[in-house]
């Protein structure tokens, strides 16, 4: 049992579990979308008038997932929407990771179809909007936001989170959040390590804020990190009911 443990463990650890997505398609007219279609996502608003119902997807944890971060979540509702040619997901219900439960974000979303450009522009201006930075105007600089929720996995494991080369901006134990002001503007790796390398590319703009979501996924030795640059409205809500 515990060697058939050990095998599932490393499996996951090699080769990523992937979160479970469940699919009721009641639309079946129309053929699948090529992957450099723009699928549109929304959180807060219903889909313009004139969208057509395709069907509704849910994605969660099976239970063995390791990689199911916000942005895996999301991009795995993108492509299962463009397989049955719908090119809007409404999500309508968000789970996040649980402390004591499961570390997966979980979805609920309705797939819909509209090709009207007018309709297709008013939504990704509304998504533009919704990021948009809390900074004030004019500000000669970025700030990075690094955070940990509390969570049971790797809970007593703490790692260094590095910016390029070998630089220390911050250490990342559970339940902790840290922000580092920068003004060296363009792209940026963050990155941590502990028996494998997780990391984060962010392009930094002047005046902007971003979110790097750190936690930990099961090793074969021991607990991996795993860093997730989420969006600014998903994230601001979890760094700030951080004490």
């Amino acid at each position: 049992m515990k060697k058939k443990l050990y095998i599932l463990i490393s499996l996951c650890t090699l080769f990523s579990c992937s979160p479970k997505i469940r699919s009721l398609i009641s639309n079946t007219d129309y053929n699948k979308f090529e992957p450099s279609i723009e699928v549109i996502v929304l959180d807060s608003i219903s889909p313009p008038e004139g969208s057509l119902f395709i069907g509704k997807i849910k994605i969660g944890d099976t239970g063995f997932t390791t990689d199911c971060s916000y942005n895996k979540v999301i991009n795995e509702a993108q492509t299962e929407a463009r397989k049955h040619g719908a090119n809007i997901v409404q999500i309508t219900e968000l789970n996040r990771p649980e402390k004591w439960g499961s570390t997966c974000y979980k979805i609920k979303a309705n797939l819909y179809r509209n090709l009207n450009p007018v309709s297709l522009q008013q939504l990704s201006t509304f998504n533009a909007d919704s990021k948009v930075s809390r900074l004030p105007i004019g500000a000669d600089y970025a700030i990075i936001y690094i955070y940990r929720p509390k969570m049971i996995t790797g809970n007593f494991i703490g790692y260094k989170v590095r910016m390029d080369s070998d630089s220390v901006v911050c250490t990342a134990r559970n339940g902790e959040k840290c922000e580092l002001r920068l003004k060296d503007y363009g792209k940026h790796t963050f990155w941590a390590k502990t028996e494998s390398k997780d990391s984060v590319v962010i392009n930094v703009e002047r005046g902007k804020e971003y979110f790097i979501r750190c936690g930990m996924n099961p090793g074969v030795l021991i607990s991996r990190p795993d860093l997730n640059l989420v969006e600014n409205h998903i994230a601001i809500q979890e760094y700030e009911s951080m004490q």
